[in-house]
């Protein structure tokens, strides 16, 4: 994303907020595993939007006060010791160039720079009637010190502020994503779908689940220094009824399906795609039958998707078609039983986190990119079928951006016979 991008998002957000206010957001620490070990540092999503930058301990403060809107990055001071041992920082240009914000100071200096935008016998930057943070459970600024400790401290020392919480605003704008966005994601979901063609040309019964992960993540590695979206999910037989299943280590046999689920990022945001696949090369009658009621659900609630609906709309009319495939095909004796074969949602949104945040209650608009999820888990026949693509909502219907990606039976077995 070019800084250009960052600055209209910033300008979108302060649109919506009133006069003399500021926003203070951070991208977060490292959080401690063990000894000296930390966790990867995964920078919060809702900075990023709005400032491009993933170092970790960094701030942002937008002021908008007699309708002027100021921001602030602030970075961590480059030392030369320390990136030695870590890796080089941003310099004060570098964050400018990323962020288009041309006030690049650095973390040192945040608590004064607050201290002297809230003072209310301060002048310096004019009067804050608005505090906005965000304030999602959990979100830590360095160490263990919480935003929300941050919150309840200068809730107390500037009791004339009125502190809001700005995640929701963020939120509705994140649903609606840009033609850079949209192009990101469909880069992730071509290199997704190279880690796939790659899985077929190796696919067969004896390998291990964690061989087929493992397959899936060096190719797109490999191919484009792409970084995972979520943990890949390699399920096979009875495993894929298990919606995450999270220890792939079982050998697979002849005769059965494998599930897969995963993604590949492209600039931070995500792809999200499941195939199911005969490990043998081709699908049994039962296996067939089932796959192919889950097929036609996934291209029917593709066909559905317009402005104006919901994910509940989409949800009540899966369950709906799900059971009434079920009935005719004697799999079910009762509508009731849906519930029992299908147990998850058909759709979340998609962006910078694999779940998107949403408000789910908000009719879908041009611009959302959401999953079409559908699936069928048979415990007692040892089959799980998931078909998922990522679609994005156009002015009068849909597009399927992962339509490249095969899932008509013909085709997948095609790909398998003809393996190495």
């Amino acid at each position: 994303m070019e800084a250009r991008e960052f600055n209209l998002r910033r300008e979108k957000l302060l649109s919506t907020m009133p006069d003399h206010a500021a926003i203070i957001l951070f991208s977060g620490s490292g959080v401690k595993c063990s000894a000296d070990e930390e966790y990867p540092f995964v920078v919060n999503k809702n900075f990023y939007y709005l400032t491009g930058v993933t170092q970790a301990n960094s701030a942002l403060i937008i002021l908008k006060v007699d309708k002027v809107v100021t921001p602030y990055l602030f970075i961590e001071q480059p030392e030369e010791i320390k990136e030695k041992w870590t890796g080089r920082r941003l310099s004060v240009n570098q964050a400018y160039k990323i962020s288009g914000i041309e006030n690049v100071l650095f973390t040192e200096q945040i608590d004064s720079k607050i201290a002297t935008v809230l003072s209310p016998d301060d002048n310096t930057y004019g009067r804050i009637d608005y505090l906005y943070f965000d304030l999602e459970l959990g979100l830590k600024i360095r160490g263990e010190q919480s935003v929300e400790q941050l919150k309840n401290k200068l809730a107390q020392k500037y009791p004339h502020l009125v502190i809001e919480d700005v995640y929701p605003k963020i939120v509705q704008l994140r649903m609606l994503k840009s033609p850079n966005e949209i192009a990101a994601i469909r880069k992730a979901i071509s290199f997704t779908n190279t880690g796939l063609k790659a899985m077929l040309t190796q696919l067969k019964p004896e390998m291990f689940e964690y061989q087929a992960r493992a397959l899936f993540e060096y190719v797109i590695g490999d191919r484009h220094n792409a970084k995972l979206a979520f943990a890949t999910i390699a399920a096979s037989g009875v495993n894929a009824t298990i919606l995450h299943y999270p220890t792939p280590n079982e050998r697979m046999k002849d005769g059965q399906l494998l599930l897969l689920d995963l993604g590949a990022a492209n600039e931070l945001y995500s792809s999200d795609i499941s195939r199911t696949y005969p490990v043998s090369g081709q699908f049994n009658g039962l296996q067939k039958a089932i796959y192919e009621i889950v097929l036609a659900c996934n291209k029917a609630v593709i066909e559905m998707i317009k402005p104006g609906l919901t994910l509940l709309d989409l949800q009540k009319y899966t369950i709906e078609f799900l059971s009434n495939r079920l009935l005719e095909e004697n799999l079910i004796k009762s509508a009731d039983e849906i519930s029992k074969y299908y147990y998850h949602s058909v759709s979340h949104h998609l962006g910078l986190d694999t779940h998107d945040p949403a408000d789910r209650q908000l009719p879908l608009a041009p611009g959302n990119v959401i999953t079409v999820e559908p699936g069928l888990y048979f415990k007692e026949y040892g089959i799980g079928v998931r078909i998922e693509d990522d679609v994005l909502v156009t002015l009068d219907g849909s597009e399927n951006l992962s339509k490249a990606i095969i899932k008509e039976v013909k085709d997948i077995e095609k790909a398998l016979i003809h393996r190495k």
